[in-house]
């Protein structure tokens, strides 16, 4: 081999070497790896209304990429394990904005149910109650979770009217249109998931009434037999049946 051809193949070789070092060595002198593709999404300044995180889960997203709206729904169930956050110094209007956090999202197991609706203020219930008639009547599941925590707070005789209101009134005839009647389901076993479904905000109005005759506190006793009277007049049979049941096994002689 010549000297000549030599030097050539020592020179492509240094300048080979040269260009894959500075390939790999970025102007700081660090060489550091691409993250991961997720890590590099662009992330949100403000989230979606569904994508507010609560007290509970503030904590534990810092730092997180930001959800997507699919993903947000799905994250709740971390939150049986996460601390307690303190609800009782809310707002009426904070609770207010975290009822419908938890109805928009359908997640009738949400902890913060149990949690974050104890001891009510009147004002807090009247906006529930709003929120309740402003519901569309098909929205029964909805519904029916206002009228479960408004029936963990019952003090007053508002309180007593409300749910009297919801037992007795008028059924809710489809769950794509209250106002026609659904087509009858051939699966009796479906038949009764979705009539149940229909009146389960009564339904739930009255099984408070039962759990209050079950304790037997005198005030409330009283009121809860006139909530089940009032049911008793209910054009929907599964919630007129219900209220007879229940008339038969609590009233007195």
């Amino acid at each position: 081999m010549s000297k000549a051809v030599f030097l050539i193949l020592v020179l492509a070789a240094a300048g080979l070497f040269f260009w894959r070092a500075t390939r790999t060595r970025p102007e700081n002198g660090l060489s550091e790896p691409l993250a991961p593709i997720a890590a590099r999404h662009e992330t949100r300044q403000t989230a979606l209304p569904w994508e507010e995180p609560s007290g509970q889960q503030a904590s534990s997203q810092a730092g997180k990429a930001t959800e997507e709206p699919w993903q947000a729904a799905g994250g709740r169930a971390a939150q049986q394990t996460a601390p307690s956050a303190n609800y009782a110094a809310d707002t009426p209007a904070q609770k207010l904005a975290l009822l419908e956090e938890i109805l928009l999202s359908r997640n009738d197991n949400d902890p913060r149910l149990d949690t974050a609706f104890n001891d009510l203020s009147p004002q807090t219930k009247r906006l529930f109650r709003n929120k309740f008639r402003q519901l569309p009547d098909e929205r029964r599941n909805e519904q029916g979770t206002v009228v479960y925590l408004l029936g963990r707070n019952l003090k007053t005789d508002e309180d007593w009217a409300f749910l009297r209101e919801v037992a007795s009134a008028p059924p809710c005839l489809s769950l794509e249109d209250c106002s026609r009647q659904a087509k009858t389901e051939p699966d009796a076993h479906v038949s009764a998931g979705v009539e149940l479904t229909l009146s389960y905000p009564a339904i739930m109005a009255l099984k408070r009434a039962e759990r209050i005759l079950q304790a037997g506190t005198p005030g409330n006793a009283a009121q809860a037999l006139q909530l089940i009277a009032a049911a008793k007049s209910s054009r929907a049979g599964i919630v007129s049946d219900l209220a007879a049941d229940l008339e038969r096994r609590y009233s007195r002689p």
